[in-house]
């Protein structure tokens, strides 16, 4: 007669052994197979659309950034981005080009509407005007590029005061491409 007890490892053909068998390994080990080609791919795109959405949040907030302080200050403030050929568009103005700057942007403010604009050399440490060092978004998150680079003057009232019509700043990755869009009365959007 064979045990009842549920602990026991005796069937009717004997004893068994604990642990699992060849069949069971097998398909447990297909089973997890299967679940990584599903999941794997999609891992991978979700990484890659965070570059993107994230160097898009970051440029959005560092934009609500550039016109808080100009409110807050009574100043003219500016975000100076370049694109990934180190242009930077300047509507109502002369176009600012500098290659070492080549996707990346920075804040700053000026003490009036004809005063000068920081030093492209100048840092937050040198220069009072100067509110943020140069953000290399393409270092910061990976593959991600300028690929629309512009300026954006806000005025002590918060709204744009180099341009009539929304200005934006386009972005491109390996995950997909972001607009970040800059209304008239200086409001950021990601599209």
């Amino acid at each position: 007669m064979l045990p009842t007890s549920p602990r026991s490892h005796e069937t009717a053909a004997g004893p068994h052994p604990p642990g699992l068998t060849i069949i069971e390994l097998t398909i447990a080990v297909s089973i997890l197979g299967i679940l990584a080609a599903i999941a794997i791919p999609q891992l991978v795109g979700g990484i890659q659309r965070s570059g993107v959405d994230g160097a898009a949040r970051r440029l959005a907030e560092d934009i609500r950034l550039a016109q808080s302080s100009a409110i807050t200050r009574g100043l003219q403030a500016r975000v100076l981005a370049f694109d990934a050929t180190g242009a930077a568009p300047y509507p109502g103005s002369t176009a600012v080009s500098e290659a070492t700057k080549a996707n990346s942007y920075r804040l700053e403010v000026r003490t009036g509407a004809t005063a000068a604009w920081p030093p492209l050399s100048d840092t937050p440490a040198s220069n009072a005007n100067v509110l943020t060092a140069w953000q290399d978004l393409a270092a910061q998150y990976r593959g991600v590029a300028v690929t629309t680079g512009n300026t954006l003057v806000f005025n002590s009232q918060g709204f744009l005061a180099n341009s009539a019509v929304s200005l934006s700043i386009g972005l491109q990755g390996s995950g997909g491409t972001k607009t970040v869009a800059t209304s008239v009365i200086g409001k950021a959007t990601i599209q």
